[in-house]
């Protein structure tokens, strides 16, 4: 694979129309096949496809099908009607239906790669650029004649706007990230069993498919023996006591180290000694992340748990929270916290390790904890450029302060808007029409301010709106996307079609909104 270039590409289709865009990665080399032009340009496109990988988001889905299914073309003509009849033949099928068919040409879907659930439009607003979806058409009807032109070439840039975030998600994560490295390396153990990058493409097209997490259980899972696989009964997680979700108490963060893990996992009986050698050649942290792994190592880190809440027990120390090899701990004196260090140092040094945790906050289903200057979350809490999260950004910063430093919400959600008003930005994705409402709370539906279903948006709550979003069919807030109550005159949006970068207008953020969101938030999971 390393001597085959790449291309990132998306696919737009309509009935009467489709386009596939690939531009060659980091490069300036663009390529656009169309109904209109795909005789003539089929061999460009043939071309690239045999000799390079394509990176697509969420191309499996039906990016790669739609390719495959016009390859079969490459030496004959074929009529557009004839092609989008078979393209919505493809929209159309079920996915049990496609889902184990057998590809000519590999792309290397970063969503699947990844277990990425964002979306190239989320990364987008992450990312801080504009996500305002298309107002051209909608991709299920056929294009009118009279506005054909002029349709197709927003088309065509949609579509090149996605591949260029494709492109821009791609360099992201290779630089966070490993994983294309390690998935030749797995694909060379599996097909040769070597350790290096000298494979060919199409020798390697049949494992391509699956990603590094499937990789891995591909080739341990064959390896179990018999014996273990009969015997192992997963238990579920360890259930914690009632506790205060905000805990003004000191934590500890006890971990089970990973070397440990993953000696244990290479000395255990569960796997044959072939698959030893296998295991070896993985690296740990791929290795220990795999599903299959976890899976594996599940029941022996859950009784490792249930044999320190006995003990903790007798000293009256609480377990507050599991996840993954991370325990957390309170109610330790210094006693009890010199006993436990002694411990590790003399008997445990290898298994496990104690940190001190200078702030901890935990809801209902998650927490946020800091270490120093680095603060972790999980759930809502749990942001990268990667990661859409369940709440809004700017809450988090907003609880640090208000828990943390004992700052009034007021105060707090000012400071958070200070340094960086770009996070007040809220992204919604649009499951039903959200009409507007009037300074009254009445529902207006025949204003033009309306959020289409089926689209992404950048929100924010204004000062000058004098409405407030409420879906169509159940006519109350979607609150997941803080839209508010609609009886109350506080919540009012703006949607912002363009990108932050270019916004300018923050005078009409109203803060108050912000306040008194964070009050019923709290309210809601932490009271």
């Amino acid at each position: 694979m390393k001597k085959s270039n790449k291309y990132v590409f998306d696919i737009e289709v309509f009935p009467n129309y489709f386009c596939i865009v690939l531009k060659k990665l980091n490069d300036d080399k663009i390529l656009i096949i169309d109904s209109d032009n795909f005789n003539r340009q089929k061999k460009l496109l043939y071309d690239i496809i045999s000799k390079n990988v394509l990176i697509s988001y969420a191309g499996h889905g039906f990016d790669d099908i739609v390719i495959n299914n016009i390859l079969k073309y490459r030496n004959s003509n074929v009529s557009r009607n004839k092609l989008n009849s078979e393209i919505k033949k493809i929209r159309n099928m079920p996915k049990d239906e496609y889902k184990n068919e057998n590809h000519e040409f590999y792309s290397y879907d970063l969503a699947y790669e990844y277990n990425l659930n964002l979306g190239v439009k989320g990364f987008e607003f992450n990312c801080g650029d504009s996500i305002e979806e298309q107002d051209f058409a909608n991709f299920n009807y056929v294009i009118k004649k009279n506005i054909y032109d002029e349709i197709v070439d927003k088309v065509i840039d949609y579509c090149l706007q996605d591949v260029l975030a494709t492109e821009k998600m791609y360099n992201f994560i290779i630089k966070e990230k490993s994983n294309w490295d390690e998935k030749e390396n797995l694909l060379n153990i599996i097909t040769k069993g070597s350790y290096s990058n000298s494979m060919k493409l199409k020798n390697k097209i049949k494992y391509l498919k699956y990603n590094n997490d499937k990789l891995i259980t591909l080739l341990l899972d064959s390896g179990f023996t018999n014996a273990s696989q009969s015997g192992i009964n997963y238990s579920k997680k360890v259930k914690m006591d009632d506790y205060d979700n905000y805990l003004q108490k000191k934590v500890y963060k006890l971990s089970i180290q990973k070397d440990y893990l993953y000696e244990w996992l290479i000395e255990s009986k569960l796997l044959i000694e072939k698959d030893k050698n296998i295991i070896k050649k993985t690296p740990r942290d791929l290795l220990l992340n795999s599903s299959f792994t976890k899976h594996t190592l599940n029941r022996y880190k859950t009784s490792i748990v249930k044999r320190l809440k006995r003990i903790f027990a007798k000293e009256n120390i609480e377990i507050v929270a599991v996840f993954e090899n991370d325990i957390f701990i309170t109610n330790i004196n210094g006693n009890i916290l010199n006993k436990i260090k002694k411990k590790i140092a003399v008997q445990y040094k290898n298994i496990f390790d104690i940190k001190d945790i200078d702030n901890f906050l935990k809801n209902k289903s998650s927490f946020l904890y800091r270490i120093g200057n680095e603060v972790i979350g999980t759930d809502e809490f749990y942001y990268s450029k990667l990661i859409m999260p369940r709440n809004h950004i700017w809450i988090s910063e907003v609880l640090k302060l208000y828990f943390w430093e004992k700052k009034e919400i007021s105060v707090a959600v000012k400071e958070v808007f200070s340094k960086n008003p770009d996070i007040f930005f809220i992204y919604a994705s649009v499951y039903e029409d959200i009409y507007a409402c009037d300074e009254n709370g009445k529902i207006d539906f025949e204003s033009n301010e309306v959020l289409y279903k089926f689209r992404k948006y950048r929100l924010y709550f204004s000062k000058t709106g004098l409405y407030k979003a409420v879906m169509q069919k159940q006519e109350k807030y979607y609150e997941k996307y803080g839209f508010g109550d609609i009886n109350s005159n506080l919540y009012k949006i703006r949607k912002v079609e363009t990108n932050v970068k270019d916004f300018v207008n923050y005078d009409d953020i109203d803060l108050r909104s912000y306040v008194d969101y964070t009050r019923n938030y709290i309210q809601k999971y932490f009271e």
